[in-house]
């Protein structure tokens, strides 16, 4: 996350070439490439794999000026306006997954929600994200917020209005938050098991609209996501500098956000890319597989696969935390020696006068 998680990316623009640029409201292919496809098959380096590294907790240390690093670049680049665009979208029992401080609060549409979950690993982002909940909505008492991973069994819709609590979310919103799980695939099966099964959907058919998908209003997953770009050029860049910059951020930003969503298994409703192809739009729903019959076999074998890899996972934790101290500790040096440097050129100056 950090000003670079979710903007930075834009300013890539400024890099050249000879590509022509996609429309930035791209809803299809390009020639035969669909829209989640990326153009480069770069990958983190060898020496480290991201999805046996969780470097989240960095979010810890930095929920406290975390939205002052971000706020103008979001601004600047329209982030802002997206996730305004995003999370209006969202109608029934809602949950938002890796909510961090709260950055979409102000934007829900309270006369379309029934219960509001916002659900965090972090401590310290939670509680930001609370003062921030209280100051932008006052007078609601709708909203309850979690500390938990997403990738643990999800806190049960609350029931409201008949419904059995058991029935799931109409919503689940998920904003620049793929970057920082060690198991993103696993991170969107799970928010997924989250989902409401009924065959009944929403019934809004006003809302089908403004879904952009025919009249199917069902139960779905809404992301804003960023990772590689159309152009190898870019991601050739983000590539070559993934594993210093999640080290100190605790963001891999150079991941294929289309391949996450297809190796989720789940169903890809509407995709849309921004910013070169490095700001990614999706809804997602669920399989066949997940529903009828089928429905607790695949959410047996989905926490079987949690479990399964959250102990890989645990188990790489001391690399992951090695990396974050040798990174902080070369930072500090570099720190200390600019200190000595301006040091020596003002008593250099002091001297000559």
């Amino acid at each position: 996350m950090n000003d670079i998680r979710s903007g930075l990316t834009f300013q890539l623009q400024t890099i050249a070439t000879t590509e022509k640029t996609p429309d930035t409201d791209y809803l299809g292919p390009i020639s035969t490439r669909q829209p989640w496809q990326s153009s480069s098959s770069y990958s983190v380096p060898e020496d480290i794999d991201p999805s046996n590294i969780d470097v989240s907790c960095r979010y810890n240390a930095t929920a406290s000026t975390f939205d002052k690093d971000v706020d103008f670049t979001e601004r600047y680049t329209g982030i802002t306006k997206l996730r305004r665009e995003l999370v209006q979208r969202a109608q029934g029992n809602v949950l938002e997954a890796a909510v961090g401080t709260g950055r979409n609060s102000e934007f829900y549409d309270l006369d379309r929600i029934k219960t509001l979950t916002l659900l965090d690993q972090s401590k310290e982002m939670i509680e930001v994200a609370r003062a921030k909940w209280h100051e932008t909505h006052p007078d609601d008492g709708q909203c309850r917020l979690v500390t938990r991973s997403a990738l643990d069994p999800l806190p049960t819709a609350p029931g409201s209005g008949g419904r059995q609590a058991d029935e799931g979310y109409d919503s689940i919103i998920a904003t620049m938050s793929l970057c920082s799980t060690p198991l993103p695939s696993l991170f969107l099966r799970n928010l997924a098991t989250g989902l409401s099964y009924q065959d009944t959907s929403l019934g809004d058919k006003a809302l089908a609209g403004s879904l952009g998908s025919g009249d199917d209003t069902s139960p779905r997953i809404l992301l804003l996501e960023h990772g590689k770009s159309y152009y190898s050029l870019i991601n050739k860049l983000l590539d070559r500098t993934a594993t210093a910059h999640a080290l100190k951020h605790g963001c891999w930003w150079n991941r294929d956000i289309g391949q996450i969503a297809e190796d989720s298994g789940l169903k890809i409703i509407n995709v849309r890319r921004k910013h070169f192809g490095t700001t990614w739009w999706l809804e997602l729903g669920l399989p066949e597989v997940a529903k009828g019959e089928r429905r607790q076999q695949w959410l047996e074998d989905t926490r079987r696969e949690i479990v399964k890899r959250q102990a890989e996972v645990e188990q790489n934790r001391g690399e992951a935390e090695k990396g974050m101290r040798e990174r902080d500790e070369a930072r500090r040096k570099e720190e200390e020696l600019e200190r000595w440097r301006r040091g020596q050129r003002e008593r250099m100056k002091k001297e000559k006068s």
